[in-house]
C-alpha cells in the first residue's frame, strides 16, 4: 500500500519503564550454548550432590590469560571489580590500585586521606605491573561481576537464566602455582566451576543433602582440567588448591537453587502481608517496655484469624505471583549497537537485515506502539503491516522484501530507525 512518505519527525522512541517486562533475547555470541549444555550435564543432581564432569566445557566463549591481561591493562575495572588476595586475606586496594601521580606525603588520618580513598574507589583503577608483581609474589585475583562487562559472559548468564529462571553471575579466579586463596569455607550459593587453564584441587565435603540423606557420604578429592565443570550446591564446605604445575584460571557461574523452605516462607509471607493489611494491622504498637501483655492480646487474634484463613488461600494464584517474581529480567546486550548506528546511514534498499529481538506490534488511538527489549517506537497506523511482516520473519531480509507495503522510500526510513533503535541488525 503506498500513501504518503513517511518523514523522521513521524516516530518517537522512548525507554520502558525499568520494572517493565522485556521482549526476548539479543543474538548469542559464538560458544554461549555451553550454558544449555552445562544445566542438562547436571540433571538431577541441582542443590543435592557435587558433580564433576570431564571435557563438557566449549572454552571458546571464557576469558583466557591474554584476555585478563587487556582487561587489566586496559584500565576500566574498579576496587568492587578486582580483588587481589593472599593467604587468606583481601590486600588493601591501594597496593594495586592508582588514579595518578599523589603526593608523597601527608598527615595520617587527614582529609586528604579520605579523599585518596573515595578517588581509589570511583576513579581508580588496577596498575597492571603492581597487580602482576603480587601475582608473581603468590597472590590470587578475583574479578568479581564479570558477566557486566564481558559480552559473551552476559550472553552466557542469560541462556542460563532462560534455561533455569534462576539470575546468576560469573567471577573469575585467577591463582598461582602452589596457592591457595582460601582455607575450607562454604559459599551462600550454587557454583558450576568452568577450569580454563591449568590446574586445580578440589577437597569437597558432603552437601547439606548428603548430611541429611545420605549418612554415607565422603569427601571427594578431584582435578579440575582446561574444559572440566564442576557443580557444587550451596552450603558446601570446599578446599581448593592450585597444582606445582602452574596458573590456574576458573570461571564460575553463582545463582542459587530455590529451596522449598524458603518457598514457602516467601509464599507465605505474602499471604500474611495481604492479611495484615486487611486486618489494619499497620498502626503503631505501644512503648515495648511493659507491653507484652497489650501484644499477645493484639497479636493473639490476628494469628488465629489467618490460620483460619489459611484453609481458604488462593494458593495456586500466591504460587504464580512468586514464580514470575523469580523470573529474571531480560539483559540488555549492546555488541554492535555502535556499530549498527554508524552504518545505518549507508543501508540501501538491498543490505541484508534480521531482527535483533522478538517484536510486539499494536495499533490504537491512530498510533502504531512497536515495543522491542526496553524500547518502544510509536509511529503512523500505515505502519503496522509493515512492522508486523517484520515481527513475524525469523531470517534474512531486505528492505523492499519482507513486506509491499509502504513506499519504497518510506520502508528505507523505517529500517534505518529500527537499526539505530537496536530493534534490527545487519545481517
Amino acid at each position: 500500500m503506498v500513501g504518503q512518505p513517511l518523514a523522521e519527525t513521524d516516530f518517537e522512541t522512548t525507554d520502558a519503564p525499568s520494572d517493565a517486562p522485556i521482549l526476548g533475547a539479543t543474538h548469542f555470541v559464538p560458544g554461549t550454548d555451553v550454558a544449555a549444555k552445562l544445566v542438562r550435564t547436571i540433571g538431577g543432581n541441582w542443590g543435592k550432590r557435587p558433580l564433576h564432569a570431564e571435557g563438557v566445557v566449549d572454552t571458546s566463549a571464557l576469558l583466557t590469560a591474554e584476555d585478563i591481561d587487556r582487561l587489566i591493562d586496559s584500565r576500566t575495572l574498579r576496587v568492587s571489580q578486582l580483588w587481589v588476595c593472599n593467604e587468606g586475606r583481601n590486600l588493601p586496594p591501594s597496593t594495586y590500585m592508582s588514579i595518578g601521580e599523589q603526593p608523597r606525603s601527608r598527615s595520617v588520618g587527614s582529609t586528604a586521606d579520605v579523599r585518596r580513598v573515595m578517588a581509589l574507589a570511583t576513579e581508580g583503577s588496577p596498575d597492571p605491573v603492581k597487580v602482576a608483581q603480587h601475582l608473581a609474589n603468590g597472590a590470587s585475583l578475583t574479578l568479581n561481576q564479570v558477566d557486566q562487562y564481558i559480552p559473551a559472559l552476559r550472553a552466557m548468564c542469560q541462556q542460563f537464566e532462560e534455561e533455569t529462571h534462576i539470575r546468576a553471575g560469573v567471577i573469575l579466579f585467577v591463582t598461582p602455582p602452589s596457592a591457595q586463596a582460601f582455607s575450607l569455607h562454604a559459599d551462600p550459593h550454587d557454583i558450576i566451576v568452568m577450569q580454563t587453564h591449568g590446574t586445580k584441587q578440589w577437597e569437597i565435603h558432603p552437601t547439606v543433602w548428603e548430611r541429611e540423606n545420605d549418612p554415607d557420604a565422603q569427601v571427594r578429592h578431584l582435578v579440575m582440567k582446561p574444559g572440566d565443570m564442576l557443580y557444587v550446591p550451596e552450603g558446601t564446605p570446599h578446599l581448593v588448591r592450585t597444582t606445582e604445575d602452574g596458573l590456574s584460571i576458573h570461571q564460575t557461574i553463582q545463582f542459587n537453587v530455590p529451596r522449598y523452605d524458603k518457598l514457602f516462607a516467601k509464599i507465605l509471607q505474602r499471604a500474611f502481608d495481604q492479611y495484615c493489611q486487611d486486618a489494619g494491622l499497620s498502626g503503631p504498637v505501644p512503648l515495648l517496655r511493659g507491653s507484652r501483655d497489650a501484644l499477645t492480646e493484639r497479636l493473639s487474634p490476628v494469628l488465629e484469624g489467618f490460620a483460619a484463613a489459611l484453609k481458604d488461600m488462593d494458593l495456586d494464584g500466591l504460587v504464580e505471583q512468586h514464580l514470575e517474581s523469580l523470573v529474571p529480567r531480560q539483559r540488555t546486550l549492546a555488541t554492535g549497537r555502535i556499530e549498527a548506528i554508524a552504518a545505518s546511514d549507508e543501508v540501501t534498499a538491498d543490505t541484508p537485515l534480521r531482527r535483533r529481538v522478538p517484536f510486539s506490534v499494536s495499533a490504537a488511538e491512530g498510533q502504531v506502539h512497536t515495543v522491542f527489549g526496553r524500547r518502544s517506537l510509536r509511529s503512523p497506523e500505515q505502519t503496522e503491516k509493515y512492522l508486523a511482516a517484520i515481527a513475524d520473519h525469523d531470517g534474512t531480509f531486505t528492505c523492499d522484501t519482507v513486506s509491499g507495503e509502504l513506499d519504497p522510500a518510506s520502508r528505507l526510513l523505517l529500517c534505518r530507525r529500527l537499526l539505530r533503535e537496536g530493534a534490527l541488525a545487519l545481517a
